[in-house]
């Protein structure tokens, strides 16, 4: 082999090159180095800069919103008013052969089992009522509405549902006391294409699941008091704390499921917003650097609109890595945190960075 041939040498990187990375770390923290890339950088590097930072502030929210379940929120704690209620639902519903199918196309189909069961009742819907021990009164544990109309007086299952609230007979609108009564009753209705799931606390305040059924195809409500969500025969006998349990977290994960389709589509309809509203902020941002540098002896009149833009964007990034931080350790607060601290940069880097100096 001949002793002749070249050593290949490494190519070096260019002083240039490592200065340019090096100011793009130090406008991290360095207000000095995010003026310098928007005085004299292309667009590049700023607007992408912008863009990343806009989608790291994004992910605390959109990661609560997305982990959201309605069944947990509804049925974090046993108060037994609305799990002994959903019990007793499912032995009207069991006892009657009352078949709540949920079909191929996401409806709920009865085939006129509903309309047997309660016929010769005093309402179209179920209530189970039961005797305060200490006061010998009856009052209401829970109602179970079945929205069978059709034709000229159908209703849409948002219009059937806030009937109920209302204290409405559902099915004819008219009312079911005075106008001071307001609804105090556990519920459960099922829509043609929702079903609603009413929790009302002690202290009168109103808790409430609403889903869709393109989850649960193939779902009869009636055979949750026999098997578990995952069709699974109950170990528990009826009538024991344990099957009251084993009941309370079948509905939890039903109502879960149920409304999986419309939280994933508020979350993502939420993120568009966010985004859009975190988009204007870096844009108003920047022209709050921009009229900062306006007055007609101030030695900085020489930035651009777009230059102080670029200098927006770029000094964005340090911001929503702190709020990514923040947002997961204080979730209560994820949605303002990028505000705030992006905020917090720009009004430092205005007053100190960018302030006329005074003679």
């Amino acid at each position: 082999m001949s002793n002749n041939k070249k050593k290949k040498t490494k190519k070096r990187m260019k002083p240039e090159t490592k200065q340019k990375i090096g100011l793009g770390f130090a406008s991290l923290i360095n207000n000095e180095a995010c003026i310098k890339i928007g005085r004299n950088w292309k667009w590049y590097f700023p607007v992408i800069t912008g863009i990343l930072a806009i989608m790291i502030a994004l992910v605390p929210s959109f990661t609560k919103n997305m982990q959201t379940k309605l069944g947990d929120n509804l049925m974090n704690a046993p108060s037994y008013g609305l799990e002994n209620g959903l019990v007793h639902v499912g032995e009207f519903l069991q006892e009657k052969n009352v078949d709540l199918l949920v079909n191929e196309e996401a409806k709920l189909e009865d085939n006129g089992t509903w309309e047997t069961a309660t016929t010769g009742m005093e309402h179209s819907w179920y209530t189970c009522t039961a005797t305060n021990p200490d006061t010998d009164e009856q009052y209401v544990v829970i109602e179970a509405f079945y929205n069978n109309s059709t034709g000229e007086t159908e209703v849409a299952d948002l219009d059937f549902a806030n009937r109920v609230l209302a204290n409405q007979d559902p099915y004819t609108g008219n009312a079911r006391g005075t106008e001071e009564d307001v609804y105090d009753n556990a519920a459960v209705i099922f829509g043609k294409e929702h079903i609603y799931v009413i929790k009302v606390g002690t202290d009168g305040s109103v808790g409430q699941a609403v889903g869709r059924y393109d989850r649960l195809i193939g779902v009869n409500f009636k055979n949750y008091m026999t098997t578990d969500f995952d069709g699974k025969a109950y170990t528990a006998k009826p009538g024991t704390y344990d099957y009251t349990n084993a009941i309370r977290e079948t509905w939890r994960r039903v109502i879960n499921e149920a409304a999986e389709t419309d939280k994933n589509m508020q979350a993502l309809s939420y993120l568009g917003i966010m985004a859009a509203v975190y988009v204007g902020l870096a844009f108003v941002f920047g022209l709050v650097i921009f009229l900062m540098t306006r007055g007609k002896k101030n030695p900085l009149r020489i930035y651009t609109f777009w230059e102080t833009q670029k200098m927006a964007y770029t000094a964005a990034l340090c911001p929503a890595i702190l709020s990514l931080i923040l947002g997961f350790l204080i979730s209560s607060f994820a949605l303002f945190m990028f505000i705030f601290i992006y905020g917090i940069r720009i009004m430092w880097m205005s007053m100190r960075s960018l302030r006329a100096p005074t003679y």
